[in-house]
């Protein structure tokens, strides 16, 4: 999202992308990694005001997309309904010793 909003604002020729730590230190190019490491360890004090800039408006942005919620397409349920709660038999349900799956849930258990 942070990648997006820089691209963005200085425009097309500008290259941002997120990389792991491995990627960092293994595949990028050494001055590229000379680059960002330095920039990295000597941020000015505009450079963590910018940041935190753009993370407020990466969170703005991704607070106004809507959310998965609602009815699901397929089953027409509401995506916030606990599965379970209609998939278990009243009574299906089990808790600590008495719980069993596969063949032993298919024995009886003695009555004593």
């Amino acid at each position: 999202m942070i990648a997006d909003l820089l691209r963005e604002e200085e425009g097309a020729g500008t290259e941002a992308r997120v990389v792991s730590s491995y990627e960092l230190l293994h595949e990028l190019r050494a001055d590229d990694r000379e680059r960002v490491l330095d920039q990295l360890n000597c941020r000015t004090t505009a450079d963590i005001e910018r940041n935190v800039m753009l993370r407020r408006r990466a969170e703005a942005r991704l607070a106004s997309y809507e959310r998965r919620s609602g009815r699901d397409r397929r089953t027409g349920r509401d995506r916030r309904s606990s599965r379970r709660d209609a998939s278990v038999a009243p009574g299906e349900r089990r808790f600590g010793r008495d719980r069993r799956s596969g063949i032993d849930r298919r024995r009886t258990q003695p009555t004593a």
